[in-house]
Order: C-alpha cells, then sequence, then structure tokens
C-alpha cells in the first residue's frame, strides 16, 4: 500500500509499505528519502504517535492513500548536551559559568580556522564516514 508522509508547511514523500512493515521501518524510508534523520522524527496519525515497535498493520486507520504527519523535532544544541551532561556534577550557577566560557573558547578557535583547514576537517569526515 502507499502512505503519503506529510511535513507541516513542508514537502512530503510517498512511501510503499505493508502492513508488516514496522513503524521504525518508515521512518528508515523517511531518512533516505527526504534526508531527515530519525532521531528528529514523529509520525503522528490523526492527533497519535505512531510507535517504532508496531507495524503499519497494527493501526487499522493507516489504509493506501493514508496521509501521516511527520513532526520534525530540532536537534539538541550543543550547550543543551553540555548541560544535561553536566548537570551530574555541578551547580545551575556553575554550569552557566562552564558554558559560556566554554562556548566563547570554542567560538574563538572555529574563528581562527582558515578555509583550507575546515576544508581538511569536512573531507577526513566524509572519508570517515565512507570507510
Amino acid at each position: 500500500m502507499k502512505i503519503f508522509v506529510k511535513v507541516l508547511q513542508g514537502d512530503g514523500c510517498m512511501l510503499e509499505v505493508e502492513e508488516s512493515t514496522k513503524i521504525a521501518d518508515v521512518k528508515k524510508q523517511i531518512e533516505i528519502n527526504m534526508k531527515i534523520p530519525i532521531a528528529q522524527q514523529t509520525l503522528v496519525l490523526f492527533g497519535k504517535t505512531l510507535s517504532d515497535e508496531q507495524t503499519v498493520g497494527f493501526y487499522p486507520k493507516i489504509k493506501d492513500g493514508t496521509k501521516v504527519h511527520l513532526v520534525i523535532k530540532k536537534p539538541d544544541t550543543l550547550e543543551f548536551v553540555l548541560g544535561k551532561f553536566l548537570q551530574k556534577y555541578y551547580s545551575e550557577k556553575q554550569i552557566k559559568l562552564i558554558i559560556d566560557e566554554f562556548m566563547k573558547d570554542f567560538h574563538n578557535k572555529v574563528h581562527s580556522l582558515s578555509l583550507d583547514d575546515l576544508e581538511r576537517i569536512a573531507t577526513s569526515y566524509l572519508s570517515d564516514e565512507h570507510a
């Protein structure tokens, strides 16, 4: 059966699925077709979030031609991730100071890189990805 995945105020895509297809596998297809990481995807049908562990057939309202909505979650910021990690060890006031200093240092170091440095970093990550 074909389902249409629609992003609010955005593009969409048509996917070919079976009743036995897991929702997690639908998200993999979306990642391939729409270049949206799985971690940022939430699929919603009639206001209900679809569970990754369930199959398409588990949801009787999903039929040929059904429109499923894709909610895209913003990725966590570097500051948020650092804050979450640091809260195990420091007070809120200490965390703010640490993150402020870290981000200042980070921005200064990034701004000091040449275009050649940035290209070398980018190509090294690309070559690691293909290895």
